[in-house]
């Protein structure tokens, strides 16, 4: 097995290691209330999963400007939203 697939691999495993992680931390305690979902937590979310799937398509050599584009615009909207408080 190469390289590149091992680390194509380690990082596509990160995308659902942040998302568990994200949810354990929105879930709480189990006597506390769960918390809501606030833009920091979204803009965590976006660059923990946007930043391995950059680096998995750069890796096979497939990060077409449409996909940069789009991944992109994903982060410029969660990181361009004014905070309401």
């Amino acid at each position: 097995m190469s390289a590149t697939v091992i680390i194509s691999c380690i990082l596509a495993l990160s995308v659902p290691g942040v998302l568990w992680v994200g949810y354990l931390n929105r879930r709480g305690n189990p006597n506390d209330k769960a918390k809501g979902i606030g833009w920091q937590f979204i803009r965590y979310t976006v660059l923990a999963i946007s930043l391995p799937v950059v680096a998995i398509l750069a890796l096979n050599n497939a990060l077409t400007g449409e996909a940069a584009t789009l991944i992109a615009g994903a982060m410029g909207y969660a990181f361009g939203k004014k905070d309401d408080t």
